[in-house]
């Protein structure tokens, strides 16, 4: 592009202010993207970077400023109005909802413009896929994908919606060098386009490769912006840190002597994805892990904390190590802090203070009683010089910096005094001043003669941190580097020369992840069904009056209410909530009904006002949860109280009989099969089409499965939350009415039991109760099988006690088969 063409920028963010309890983000920050150009939006941790481009993609609401995007200037922009205007966005923590499936979860990042029809969707993406050189399976699950590989989808569906404005928050973080030659393949096919790029980066050198212009952000106010060429590397550092930085790393070993011996000796060790693979690490000197992603380094690291090693010889001081777990390798004096901080190593929502001392804690709690003032004490010890940033050690380890937790990690193994330590990806997602600091921290533990064991994949921090590099190459060390030989470009040169790998072709997702036993949503239906059918012959084995007419109408008949409320409590539990109002709601339409049971006409009446509480009980249980913010049980059950006491008023002992006319209608049957059932079943067919295939159901899904995310793919969570309350008490006031065909009469205390049953008809098919997920054929079985228990104990003459068992079995059955699958398919995975 002609550098002296004046060119109008496609986003334009207009004095944006933003303020957080007790912290200023932004202050009056203004920056604007060009077409064809990258902007590099650079700072440390907490200057405000994310919540800057939060705001311009609309999960993030600013207290002032304006957001023009595509020629049109708003206050607050939305996920979905961002999208459809031509913004795009991969978050540095992948805004992925975990239960969905990829294709899914695609569909609901595109704009509506850019989304294929449902019917030719998994084609589509399969096609995009290999279009950009990914392997990638679109029913895979996404809690089934390692953190690299959602980033590579997150990437690929921006890159699906044709954006005029890509927005890349830390991309590279999770990437190796290959994926991130890939990406940089992609950015340039995109300028080339003419779509202007907003990139966040803590990685200098890719600002310094890709991008043409830059502003710097410190404590949530623009510091510094220009041309990058203007800058150099030193200069845009001391901008970002707000100091000079004399040196990034610090002074290396000196040659150790041949005298010493090695703290940590590796022989011939092999296990998945590496063999015959050995090392040695001396007194002092910190020795790197180098790579092209997916050639065993990883899992070598892993082996040595004492997860994977199937062969070979580990020895720590002289004494060899059985590396049977972790806690082996622990006791070996062996500390690991794996690169997924919050996934692996620590407890978010517990303190710094827990954090630290937790693998500790005999220490910690000499007596096995918690002594705080001794907590207090190591973990200050711990933690001094490494200039933790956090209000108090009570602060939840969570809200900390990613710079900072990776110090409370550091801070931990210090305590824990190991002989050696294991380090993955020591700086993925730290600024460029904390870097420097734990640099520093990891040549320290080096000096006081502690191993020091470091995988990256930035070959400039492992030149300016290591004293000797291994260079894996197919599950192998290709190479050893040391002394003068540790540099950028021997690392890099080794990695790439020894792989046959393209450098442009990505493979996300192995294909064995699909070879795994699997039982997919409507997997677990099937079960039930089959658990329904031996019960069911096992019953008339013993009495054949079991499948009689009568009775086998009767139990169809009444499994059609337990459908109704199972299906009510999916909704709510699919976004993460328990409906405690559901056997209440069924009461109350019970009673509303009685009033109506004289005629036909009145009786319709009825069933309309019937529904109608059911959908005002739901609209006030849904306002409470999203407007009051009152957690779902808690709404609920003050809900319930309120139902069932207008209940009693209404109807203070049983009534309002209906005709026998009215009653011989409700009890029509369909070949055979009772009308209400005949009901059920359309209602389950409609919602189980609105779970899988509607972009309602997507956003159903995603708001329970993590609302955060869910508000970054532009799902408006409120109003899912809303709809799912909203369509639990219409379907609880059906289920009433069902039931008041079984029993003609209005009895407030009749169905307050279902409440329960409608939460055990979720679990055992299969439903996640934290939200996410859900068939609604599943509960459907569910239900009948429920009624098929209770059913067939009369037939089978069983003491009361014996009764209970049997229900006991099959619904433990029943709600333990998914974990065992769940638990096969992820040892499937690992192998």
């Amino acid at each position: 592009m002609n550098e002296s063409t004046t060119v109008e920028p496609v986003l334009v963010l207009s004095d944006i202010s933003k303020t957080y309890p007790g912290v200023r983000a932004l202050s009056s920050v203004s920056v604007s993207a060009a077409p064809g150009k990258v902007h590099a939006i650079l700072g440390e941790n907490g200057a405000g970077k994310s919540t800057l481009v939060g705001i311009a993609a609309g999960s993030v609401v600013p207290d002032s400023g304006t957001i023009g995007l595509a020629g049109e200037s708003v206050t607050r922009m939305q996920p979905r109005m961002a999208r459809e205007r031509g913004l795009a966005i991969v978050y540095q923590v992948p805004a992925l909802a975990p239960s969905l499936t990829v294709l899914d979860a695609v569909l609901l990042l595109l704009p509506d413009s850019k989304r294929p029809p449902r019917s030719g969707a998994a084609a589509w993406l399969t096609a995009h896929f290999a279009s950009l050189g990914l392997t990638i399976d679109p029913t895979a699950t996404i809690s089934a994908l390692s953190l690299r590989e959602a980033h590579l989808i997150e990437i690929a569906a921006a890159l699906a919606s044709d954006p005029r404005v890509l927005v890349l928050d830390e991309p590279t973080e999770a990437l190796g060098p290959e994926e991130t030659t890939w990406l940089f393949a992609r950015i340039a096919e995109l300028l080339a386009k003419n779509v202007a790029i907003v990139y966040i980066t803590h990685r200098i050198p890719e600002v310094v490769e890709i991008a043409h212009d830059l502003t710097v952000l410190r404590d949530g106010q623009v510091v510094g912006r220009g041309k990058v060429a203007d800058f150099s590397a030193d200069q845009i550092v001391e901008l970002i840190v707000g100091r000079s930085l004399e040196t990034t790393f610090p002074d290396k070993q000196q040659a150790p002597g041949t005298a010493l011996e090695p703290v940590l000796l590796v022989s011939d060790a092999s296990g998945a994805r590496f063999s015959d693979c050995s090392m040695s690490v001396l007194p002092g000197q910190i020795v790197g892990l180098a790579g092209v992603e997916g050639n065993g380094q990883r899992e070598f690291l892993r082996a040595l904390s004492g997860k994977g090693l199937v062969s070979g010889t580990v020895s720590v001081a002289g004494t060899v190590v059985r590396m049977r777990s972790h806690g082996s390798a622990t006791r070996a004096g062996i500390a690991f802090l794996p690169g997924d901080r919050l996934g692996e190593a620590m407890f978010g929502k517990m303190s710094v203070r827990e954090n630290v001392v937790a693998p500790s804690l005999d220490s910690a709690m000499p007596r096995g009683l918690a002594n705080r003032s001794l907590e207090y004490s190591l973990s200050q010890q711990a933690i001094a010089g490494l200039a933790v940033k956090t209000p108090t050690l009570e602060t939840p380890v969570s809200s900390l910096s990613g710079g900072s937790q990776q110090k409370v990690l550091l801070a931990r193994a210090r305590l824990g005094d190991p002989r050696v330590l294991l380090v993955e990806d020591p700086t993925q997602g730290v600024d460029a001043g904390a870097r420097v600091e734990i640099y520093a921290f990891l040549r320290a533990m080096a000096d006081s003669g502690i191993a020091v064991v470091v995988l990256s994949t930035d070959a400039v921090e492992l030149e300016g941190l290591c004293d000797q590099v291994l260079v894996f190459s197919r599950g192998r060390v290709q190479a050893v580097l040391d002394g003068s030989d540790v540099t950028e470009r021997s690392i890099t040169g080794a990695a790439v020369m020894s792989t046959g790998h393209s450098a442009t072709t990505v493979s996300a997702l192995p294909t064995r992840r699909r070879r795994a036993f699997s039982l997919g949503r409507e997997g677990q239906a099937g079960v039930l069904a089959a658990l329904t059918v031996l019960l069911g012959l096992a019953t008339t084995i013993v009495s054949s009056a079991f499948v009689s007419s009568l009775n086998m109408s009767q139990l169809l008949a009444a499994s059609a209410t337990l459908i109704l409320v199972g299906l009510a409590q999916l909704m709510v539990v699919m976004t993460g909530g328990i409906d405690l109002s559901i056997g209440s709601v069924v009461a109350l339409s019970g009673v509303v009904i009685s009033y109506f049971g004289t005629s036909g006409p009145a009786f319709a009446l009825g069933v309309v006002l019937a529904l109608g509480a059911g959908l005002l009980v739901g609209l006030v249980n849904g306002l409470l949860v999203t407007r009051l913010s009152i957690p779902p049980v808690i709404a609920t059950l003050v809900t319930s109280i309120a139902v069932v006491g207008v209940a009693q008023v209404l109807r203070p002992n049983p009534g309002g009989s209906a005709t026998p006319e009215i009653m011989t209608a409700l009890g029509t049957t369909v070949g055979g099969i009772p009308l209400v059932l005949v009901l059920a079943i359309v209602i389950t067919i409609a919602l189980w089409f609105l779970i899988t295939r509607t972009g309602l159901g997507r956003g159903l899904r995603a708001a329970g499965s993590d609302p955060v995310k869910a508000n970054r793919m532009g799902v408006n969570v409120p109003s899912m939350r809303l709809f799912a309350t909203v369509s639990a008490g219409f379907l609880a006031a059906v289920a009433g009415f069902v039931l008041y065909s079984k029993t003609g009469i209005g009895d407030a205390n009749t169905g307050q039991s279902l409440t329960l049953t409608s939460v055990t008809a979720i679990v055992i098919a299969g439903a996640s109760i934290f939200g996410g997920s859900g068939s609604a054929i599943a509960v459907a079985v569910a239900g009948i099988l429920l009624q098929t228990i209770t059913n067939s104990l009369t037939f089978l003459s069983l003491s009361l006690s014996w009764q209970y068992w049997l229900q006991g079995v099959f619904v433990l059955f029943a709600a333990v088969l998914p974990m065992i699958v769940r638990l096969r398919r992820s040892r499937a995975d690992r192998r």
